[in-house]
């Protein structure tokens, strides 16, 4: 038996005293009572979920084996999903607007991914081979992304861009990554500040999203590569310019060096990525996600000439070599058969809808700030993924925790860290559910005198 008591730690916010000082001190105290008050209901409705995690904490530093779910006082635990629905341990359902983190595209448990992979199971899933799903899949995404002359696969979007800055850096026999603060590329890819010590130890400049300007002056003939998500997502849902992406096609191509889109999420809110919506092309894309069916997929594409370098038969790098790119799990049967299975549900008119269903979320959300003037709630984004902001100097993370915990008291997961991604199983009823919560939200914001 495991004796180890898990280490301690705070689950509920010190409730302040009452203070007699400025409108923003009595304002920010009230905020932070109310979060208090909302997070005790969330403790005492969820003792299963509780238990659950206290006891993970005895072996899982933090109590998972994934940061971003990592959430004072603790997490809800799961047991299963169906549609566009998650069941706790506490039997509580909730509307699922994360989507797991923009993954799970088709909902949860979709019979047509099912069904692909009981076939899986019963044919073989180990078998340390070649097998015909995995260039079928390979055409499939050809003829997505205009960008992609050969591709490889991979087990994740870190992996993929990972994959990619090395192919490139090979490419160009160069050195040198621009990468843009805030921006997120996986797990040792982050830049949400300047000091990750999880990043790989890559030669970074670190430039400005969408400030052409800055970034102009940081092109130097030196650079290896750029990366680039088209839409940032981690830092919020915020969309790139047009002007942005085709100044750094033009630099690229003017310096010689290999410009990575990273796709990862944004490939799912057009049917041929934000490559195809902003009419410009890079030299390789990466994908991941949804695109696995529900499964570890990631995937590193581009020009034949780049991607020719792991061609035993074709390719040598700048030092005469080819290069390798092994991985046990690159090809896993359940990964090709979901993600072929996958792929007939994404198709343009599928793809168009759930974004129109995002844009009316994103307007409906930003017509109940201007209703309340509350200046500072923002909806961002593009299509199904939206961002949620609240700008109110220093209380603008109690307001997104006080939103957090309004919104699951009300049966409703959204991003804690303030976002929404939609999925083929939701519909208009669902937006419409979620845009009431978030004017009830507004209106007890506004009684506490917070506007």
């Amino acid at each position: 038996m495991n004796t180890t008591t898990a280490v301690p730690h705070p689950e509920v916010p010190t409730t302040p005293q009452p203070t007699s000082g400025t409108d923003a001190d009595v304002r920010t105290a009230t905020l932070q009572t109310k979060l208090s008050t909302l997070i005790n209901t969330f403790i005492t409705s969820n003792p299963q979920s509780r238990a659950s995690h206290n006891n993970a904490r005895n072996s899982l530093p933090g109590g998972n084996t994934r940061s971003v779910l990592s959430s004072a006082p603790f997490p809800l635990t799961m047991k299963s999903g169906k549609a566009q629905y998650l069941t706790s341990i506490d039997e509580k359902e909730y509307l699922d607007l994360t989507s797991n983190f923009s993954e799970a595209l088709y909902g949860h448990s979709h019979p047509v991914i099912e069904h692909a992979v009981k076939e899986a199971l019963s044919n073989g899933f180990s078998m340390g081979a070649v097998s015909n799903k995995e260039a079928q899949l390979a055409e499939v995404l050809k003829e997505r992304f205009e960008s992609i002359d050969y591709v490889r696969f991979c087990n994740s979007g870190t992996e993929a861009n990972t994959f990619a800055l090395l192919a490139a850096l090979a490419f160009t026999g160069r050195k040198k990554v621009l990468i843009f603060r805030n921006g997120y590329h996986g797990g040792t890819l982050t830049f949400a500040n300047d000091t990750n010590p999880m990043n790989l130890p890559f030669d970074f400049v670190l430039g400005e999203y969408c400030n052409i300007e800055h970034t102009r002056q940081l092109i130097t003939s030196d650079l290896g590569a750029i990366l680039v998500e088209p839409m940032q997502g981690a830092a919020g849902m915020l969309p790139a310019t047009a002007e942005f992406l085709t100044f750094l096609r033009e630099e690229a191509t003017r310096i010689d060096t290999v410009l990575i889109f990273d796709e990862v999420i944004t490939s799912r809110l057009h049917y041929n990525g934000l490559q195809g919506h902003f009419g410009v092309r890079p030299d390789m894309t990466t994908l991941g996600k949804y695109i696995g069916g529900g499964f570890s997929f990631g995937a590193f594409g581009g020009r034949a000439d780049i991607m020719s370098q792991f061609d035993p038969a074709v390719g040598t790098t700048g030092t005469g070599r080819v290069l390798a790119h092994s991985g046990t799990f690159n090809n896993n049967v359940f990964t090709m058969s979901a993600a072929l299975a996958a792929s007939k549900l994404v198709t343009r008119e599928s793809l168009s809808g759930l974004n129109a269903l995002g844009d009316g979320l994103r307007r409906g959300g930003n017509e109940i700030a201007r209703d309340h003037e509350w200046v500072g709630l923002e909806f961002s984004g593009m299509g199904s993924a939206v961002g949620i902001h609240f700008a109110r100097g220093g209380d603008s993370e109690t307001l997104r925790d006080c939103f957090y915990f309004y919104m699951l008291d009300r049966g409703i997961m959204v991003g804690r860290r303030g976002f929404v991604s939609l999925n083929l199983a939701h519909r208009e009823e669902d937006v419409d559910r979620f845009l009431g919560a978030v004017r009830e939200f507004a209106v007890e914001v506004k009684s506490l005198c917070l506007l």
